[in-house]
């Protein structure tokens, strides 16, 4: 991660730390926030007229972090909602939000990470969702409110052209945060859908390359077109139709993966044809037989490592070289069989990820990401607030992605959400 901090030099005299406190029952809300000497006093004399506002969503952390100020100031701060109609001059923004001009200045240039920022008079941590956010609201609370430069005798000011920013294009937060040992809770949010079209109603695995997605969907399987297959290509970021292959004989088409070496989209035939890949050229949309000696029921590639998992039936867990030969053959031993229905396969740098969805017999109302890792060992499984049935996960362009079987194919982005710690 590259962090960038730019602030006036903060000089520690006599006459900086008697700043002027502000009288609380004053009807002028900007007494508190006056500048003196290049700084903005958010809280004074363990006081303050500002308001927390940010996204719903972030209700509860920041709750937390306005408890945080308070042991670090002695100031209690209000926690609102954020919305268009209740802006005022002294708040502290935090989030993304839509209803504040601020949060997109605090973000301007940033991809995947965050911002925190003096603007006038307010101070913005926004990231560019809310596990960002939160690690926003972390850093802040380290590098300034446990900062005597910064926090001191119920004092929190910052320069008034104070910046601070980090991100990460690929921050893989689902095996961060399992590798830090720290709770978090998947948030299910829908990026998009693909209809049903003609006979091509069932949706089966899903892959990305980072910028265009690809759905394979197939006829109903209690029709003549049970194995007639087409793979969709949609624009990620907008999610919008591309194009659209030829028909072939996917077989169950169980799931797919991108092989970035050869740019081309894998889709896994399964049950009836299970040692068969039908291979989509990424550009072109031209389809074409791979042949291998595995019985493959669902699949991830390793780009980083140049190698294949592979899975069939929740019971099988192996790696193959790029050639398809088998490298290991760890099998699986975390008896979620029982509990939810193998789906596909997908993974990072650190994990394998084998989706499962509920089966109602054992009366289970989520789905699961069954979590290995790439040396064989059963780790945590992680679960998402989702009962329709999940059939292929991926991760690509810093998130996580899981594709759903609903009347079409339904992709939601899964965010790992943590709680503000102090």
């Amino acid at each position: 991660m590259h962090i960038i901090r730019f602030s006036v030099p903060l000089f520690v005299t006599a006459s900086l730390m008697l700043l002027s406190c502000a009288d609380k029952n004053s009807e002028n809300e900007n007494d508190i926030a006056g500048t003196k000497d290049g700084y903005i006093a958010f809280t004074d004399n363990g006081s303050s007229n500002y308001t927390i506002v940010g996204q719903s969503s972030l209700k509860n952390n920041l709750t937390l972090f306005s408890e945080a100020i308070k042991k670090a100031t002695g100031a209690e701060l209000p926690v609102a909602t954020a919305t268009t109609s209740n802006s005022k001059d002294l708040e502290i923004i935090i989030g993304n939000t839509a209803a504040r001009a601020e949060a997109a200045e605090a973000l301007r240039g940033i991809r995947n990470g965050y911002g925190i920022l003096v603007s006038g008079k307010k101070l913005v941590i926004a990231g560019t969702d809310e596990t960002w956010t939160v690690l926003a609201m972390e850093a802040f609370a380290k590098n300034i409110m446990k900062n005597a430069a910064y926090c001191h005798d119920g004092i929190l000011e910052l320069p008034n052209d104070y910046w601070d920013s980090d991100k990460d294009d690929d921050p893989q937060f689902i095996a961060r945060f399992i590798k830090e040992n720290r709770e978090f809770t998947i948030i299910p949010t829908l990026i998009g859908s693909v209809p049903q079209s003609g006979v091509y109603k069932v949706a089966q695995g899903a892959a990305s390359d980072g910028t265009y997605v690809y759905f394979v969907m197939k006829g109903n399987e209690d029709s003549s077109y049970n194995s007639q297959c087409v793979v969709y290509k949609y624009g990620l970021s907008p999610f919008e139709k591309i194009s659209v292959s030829a028909e072939f004989n996917g077989h169950h088409a169980n799931d797919m993966t991108f092989d970035t070496k050869n740019n081309r989209a894998l889709v896994v035939n399964g049950s009836g044809a299970a040692g068969t890949l039908t291979a989509i050229d990424a550009e072109t949309m031209a389809v074409s037989t791979v042949t291998t000696s595995l019985g493959i029921g669902g699949m991830t590639y390793n780009a980083k490592k140049n190698i294949y998992g592979i899975t069939q039936g929740g019971t099988k867990y192996q790696l193959a070289d790029e050639n398809f030969a088998l490298l290991n053959d760890f099998g699986r031993n975390d008896g979620q069989v029982d509990y939810y229905t193998a789906q596909g396969m997908g993974s990072d740098d650190s994990f394998v990820y084998f989706p499962m969805s509920p089966k109602s017999a054992a009366k289970t109302t989520d789905n699961i990401l069954c979590t290995y890792d790439w040396e064989g060992k059963h780790i945590t499984d992680v679960h998402i607030p989702l009962n329709i049935e999940s059939e292929s996960m991926f991760y690509a362009d810093g998130k996580y992605y899981v594709n759903f079987y609903n009347a079409g194919a339904r992709l939601y982005k899964i965010t790992p959400l943590i709680t503000f710690k102090y």
